[in-house]
């Protein structure tokens, strides 16, 4: 056999032996750990080799999945140092709709001791996609037949819009009562406004009647000058008046439910759009309730929060700042689709508030921002429904969300009074 061939054999067999090597060796890692058995009921689509995270960091790897006593065991490989306390909860979680599962720890207390090698842990059993999809229709639906059957949302929302139609009737007729008035001021602005443009123009033809009896050049112009400011004065009047219709007030009226925990929310607020085309205010009070009331397990929402915005505004997106819910924030409203026929009724929003939240809400440690997020449809002019995760970093409990909003020209013309009076 000739050098070269044995060369070439030789070559074949080392990468044979190299491709075998890396097959069988392709878990193999020279990281030091020790392994967790962490139970759950369930682990759909979770695979091995997943990683294992801690407050975002990759800690470890899932080793192994296996059937223990009718209970699911994954072995958790953690890398060496990193110290987990017995209370420390494991959590099935995905990237996204569509990403992959890994295994989400939140440390425990120092208090409750290490978790040693081997050691077996409960985790925390979470819903598959298709379950929470399931109960997120079951969901819908029932606010549908609430709203439709007249239910307990659909009361509540009826006891809302009975108070808001009370408070917009009493502004109504104090339009109503003031309306008069304004209409005769505008008719009496454009008669005095001719008769002082008759005025001047007597007074610089010295042909008129006027003009030629004053003939005291200095009395002539002082005439002239007061007659001038009262135009100025009379213009700038008009222009107060005519604010009047310069505004756009709407009623906002928001409910949250949150299945989880049984819980529900209101808002209600103000939101008023001045002639720039491009701002707008919202005034109003979040998470409306009775702060009294015995709190359930779950319910972590902080009653009676102040709501004042000043935000921005076009075709495809609003974003407004200010007090939100009681805290500092910003918000985000977009319409990827708003030149769409259909998709331009989805809306998208994103709350980010309380960045600086340290505090214990009923009993529970709340360290992080309160972020919110969803998607809105509008099914009318009036009405629409959404799908948000509220406070996602903390409690990230599913709501969903109906809305009613409408245009109040009374309070729009109140408010153009209240210009006026300025």
């Amino acid at each position: 056999m000739k050098p070269e061939t044995k060369l070439g054999l030789f070559t074949l067999l080392g990468l044979m032996v190299l491709g075998f090597s890396l097959y069988f060796l392709g878990g193999f890692s020279i990281t030091r750990t020790y392994d967790v058995n962490v139970q759950f009921a369930d682990v759909s689509g979770l695979p091995v080799k997943a990683a294992v995270k801690l407050s975002g960091v990759e800690v470890g790897k899932v080793k192994a999945i296996k059937i223990e006593n009718r209970q699911v065991i994954v072995v958790a490989a953690i890398d060496e140092g990193v110290e987990l306390y017995k209370d420390a909860q494991f959590s099935v979680v995905m990237t996204g709709i569509i990403g992959t599962k890994y295994i989400k720890v939140v440390q425990g207390s120092e208090a409750a001791g290490l978790l040693r090698a081997g050691e077996y842990v409960k985790g925390i059993d979470e819903k598959p996609m298709d379950e929470q999809i399931a109960d997120t229709m079951k969901s819908v639906r029932e606010l549908v037949e609430s709203v439709n059957n007249q239910g307990q949302f659909g009361a509540q929302l009826n006891d809302a819009m009975r108070d808001i139609r009370q408070l917009s009737a009493n502004v109504n007729q104090l339009v109503q009562t003031l309306r008069p008035y304004v209409t005769d001021s505008m008719k009496n602005l454009e008669q005095i406004t001719d008769k002082l443009n008759s005025v001047m123009d007597s007074i610089t033809n010295e042909e008129g009647v006027l003009g030629s009896l004053i003939k005291d050049q200095e009395m002539k112009e002082q005439v002239k000058q007061s007659v001038s400011e009262l135009k100025t004065t009379m213009t700038e009047v008009k222009s107060f008046v005519g604010k009047m219709s310069r505004f756009r007030v709407y009623w906002d009226y928001d409910f949250f439910y949150a299945p989880k925990p049984g819980t529900a929310s209101s808002d209600l607020a103000l939101e008023i759009f001045p002639s720039s085309g491009y701002t707008y205010y919202r005034i109003g009070m979040a998470n409306i309730g009775n702060e009294d009331d015995v709190l359930k397990k779950h319910d972590y929402v902080e009653r009676n929060k102040l709501d004042v915005r000043f935000g921005l505004y076009n075709r495809w997106a609003t974003v407004s700042a200010g007090m939100i819910r009681g805290a500092g924030g910003i918000a985000v409203e977009v319409k990827p689709f708003y030149d769409h026929q259909f998709l331009q009724r989805f809306t998208a929003g994103v709350e980010l508030t309380d960045w600086g939240r340290d505090r214990v809400i009923n009993g529970r440690q709340f360290n992080k921002p309160n972020l919110s997020y969803g998607v809105d449809y509008r099914v009318s002019k009036y009405f629409s429904v959404g799908a948000w995760m509220r406070d996602s970093l903390e409690t990230n409990y599913f709501n969903v969300k109906a809305n009613v909003s409408f245009n109040d020209q009374d309070i729009s013309s109140f408010f153009g009074l209240a210009t006026m009076a300025r």
